[in-house]
């Protein structure tokens, strides 16, 4: 699994919080990688000699973008590495058989992910952080419109998200139906810090909104296919932005 720093904050963060989501089955599917080479002898579970390849296997990513210590930064010596992987092993050998099961491994490594998330840099796209505040926002979203800069590279994956979020087919494609929700779940954050109007006052109704959603799509497929990809998506929300980041106050 090879990924940018942007790219593994992503997926942790919406990986972790919804279930359902592309992100999820990647952290699933990663997991139950690293536990099929750690069962070196095929006997469908980790015995107490393998559970440290285990844990150093799915310690790599997190270690390479500072998310996760070394074992140099945790332990003096590999004796006392040893000596923690044991009680890991313990913590997940619910069963007290001396072995770890699969359903073991992922429950406590998607536990374990999910307390490291604080680690992470603040969510500030999402609109659900609660430690995040209105100035902060501001400051971010100025930034986020300068592309090349760590914020834009958030910004993007945030709507990268969004529209895979929106692709419920998995064709790389979206219809104006999923268009119009992907516009409700982008605007979540601005229109938390009062930013952006709600739905309700921009609209009379679902139908006058909808066919404010449909001119919008329509000036996006140029090719006239009643779909737009993601690079189109990706043009219309950064123009859109920038459009309300120079009306925001210096």
């Amino acid at each position: 699994m090879d990924k940018t720093r942007e790219e593994f904050v992503s997926m942790c963060r919406t990986g972790i919080t919804d279930r359902e989501s592309q992100s999820h089955n990647e952290i699933y599917n990663f997991l139950v990688a690293c536990f099929v080479r750690a069962d070196k002898g095929l006997k469908g579970y980790v015995d107490i000699e393998d559970i440290d390849n285990l844990i150093e296997e799915a310690a790599a990513m997190p270690r390479k973008f500072g998310y996760a210590p070394t074992n140099e930064e945790m332990y003096k010596n590999a004796d006392e590495r040893i000596k923690a992987r044991k009680i890991h092993f313990k913590t997940m050998d619910l069963e007290k058989e001396g072995k770890v099961t699969l359903d073991n491994w992922i429950t406590f490594a998607m536990r374990h992910i999910q307390g490291k998330m604080d680690r992470f840099p603040k969510d500030y796209l999402s609109g659900k952080a609660e430690d995040v505040y209105k100035q902060e926002f501001t400051d971010f979203i100025k930034k986020a419109v300068v592309r090349g800069s760590p914020e834009y590279k958030e910004l993007y994956f945030y709507l990268l998200k969004t529209f895979v979020k929106g692709d419920k087919a998995r064709t790389g494609e979206v219809d104006v139906h999923e268009f119009d929700k992907m516009i409700e779940y982008a605007a979540t954050a601005p229109r938390r810090y009062g930013l952006a109007p709600r739905t309700d006052e921009m609209f009379r109704n679902d139908e006058e909104r909808f066919n404010q959603r449909k001119h919008f799509f329509a000036k996006m497929d140029v090719n006239k296919n009643n779909s737009i990809s993601f690079n189109e998506w990706l043009d219309f929300a950064y123009q859109h932005i920038v459009g309300k980041v120079a009306q925001l106050p210096p």
